[in-house]
């Protein structure tokens, strides 16, 4: 096997990383510790790189303190700053095991990582096979099929997969000659999920009957993505015109053929940084795009992610934590004032007494020389999506209304200069 001047194998396309600053994910499994040692060896040829690595700290397993130091003591060995980052995985969020751990784990890197800093993960040519395989078994699109980008934006920088051009027999290889040592996480044996199921099961079978099985996958899933990205580029100023106060034209959408909607709608979600849906699910984004109801409260959830519908605009986002209904806080109007369930915070520089909370179905506002609007009715009149008005703050003066968001109702008596930033999308002129 040919190696470069570092000792690495010309497959492994370290010197095309989106930048010279590099946080490697390290798992401590045979696949990370390959790519740690070749980053290392490739950084010591190059001073222009900035290398340290990340451990994710799941706390799934009883070995799991044991695994932090024992990549701990590899990356010392290297003279690599390492980074243990604990995490809470979400057992009950509906996903599965390996989607919950994942989303903890991207949380964790997003939080580690550093401007225009590059991620390596050590995705190989094995894992591009699997995960065509199990995108296809999902009855996944185009992207799906193109399985993973080498690299794609993350943060506020970049994730890149320098050894997908090589297989896991080879990194194996690499590892037991170099005599280096890693984790074997007994997960991995694991055949009830999905993935270990193909790879100890379906793709030893494929290759008994194709030798060339996952090198050709994985050029497959390369030529897809090509297309794909094209595709993507041509639809990108489509997605553009159709965009509407942080939402898209669901009577714009519903004019397109529906293959391009779907395209489109996947592009949407790869902005906002979501995961790809399903067929099934993305057919009942289709079915609430052509329904003619908009006055009913529309949405469709998978995984941390979701799609609503109000009135003539899709809102494609993060699903929203729960409304803190019981929520109510003092305050003085000095200090920025954070908000709970995603909504936020109040910022004024005014010096009073207020009490602060949420929103609640039962509020009437009351502005000075009008009648009285309940809540429903006066987001109605402003367009804000029902699913939003339980998360605007609402302060009070003597338990009197006097702002609601950044809307003052009574000037008299409501904080001065109040300013509402959120992340909330769909709430106009509030």
């Amino acid at each position: 096997w040919a190696m470069d001047s570092a000792g690495i194998p010309p497959e492994a396309s370290f010197a095309e990383a989106p930048s010279r600053r590099w946080l490697v994910a390290f798992s401590g499994g045979l696949d990370s510790t390959v790519l740690l040692h070749w980053a290392a060896q490739f950084a010591a040829t190059d001073a222009a790189i900035s290398l340290r690595a990340l451990h994710v700290h799941h706390g799934l397993n009883a070995a799991a303190d044991d695994w932090a130091a024992h990549c701990a003591r590899i990356a010392d060995s290297l003279a690599v700053p390492l980074t243990v980052r604990r995490v809470q995985v979400d057992l009950n969020g509906g996903s599965g095991l390996e989607a919950a751990a994942r989303t903890a784990r991207f949380a964790a890197i997003r939080e580690v990582m550093q401007p225009a800093e590059t991620v390596l993960f050590a995705h190989h040519q094995d894992d591009q096979a699997e995960t065509l395989l199990l995108n296809l078994a999902r009855g996944s699109g185009p992207d799906g099929l193109s399985a993973m980008p080498r690299q794609r934006d993350l943060g506020a920088g970049w994730l890149y997969r320098p050894l997908l051009g090589l297989s896991r027999a080879r990194l194996e290889a690499e590892a037991h000659a170099m005599r280096w040592s890693w984790i074997d996480d007994p997960s991995n044996r694991d055949e009830s999920l999905d993935r270990n199921f193909l790879r100890h099961r379906v793709i030893p079978l494929l290759r008994e009957r194709w030798p060339g099985f996952s090198d050709k996958a994985a050029d497959a899933a390369r030529r897809i993505a090509e297309i794909t990205t094209q595709i993507r580029e041509d639809d990108g100023p489509l997605l553009d015109s159709l965009t509407r106060e942080g939402g898209l034209s669901v009577s714009a959408l519903s004019q397109l053929e529906p293959a391009v909607t779907a395209r489109v709608l996947r592009l949407a979600m790869r902005r906002a940084g979501l995961p790809l849906p399903g067929q099934a699910v993305l057919g009942q984004v289709l079915r609430v795009i052509q329904s003619g109801r908009n006055d009913a409260e529309h949405c469709v959830q998978w995984g941390r992610a979701e799609v609503r519908r109000y009135r003539d605009r899709l809102f494609i986002q993060h699903r929203l934590p729960e409304v803190a209904s019981d929520w109510t806080t003092q305050w003085s109007g000095e200090l920025a004032l954070q908000l709970p369930s995603g909504s936020g915070e109040l910022l004024s520089g005014a010096s009073g007494s207020w009490t602060v909370r949420l929103a609640q179905p039962t509020d009437v506002i009351r502005q000075p020389g009008r009648p009285g609007k309940r809540l429903a009715k006066w987001c109605q009149e402003r367009g804000i999506p029902p699913w939003l008005r339980l998360r605007l703050p609402v302060v009070l003066r003597d338990e009197w209304i006097c702002s609601i968001g950044a809307t003052c109702i009574d000037e008299q008596i409501a904080p001065s200069n109040l300013q509402w930033n959120h992340q909330l999308v769909g709430v106009p002129r509030v």
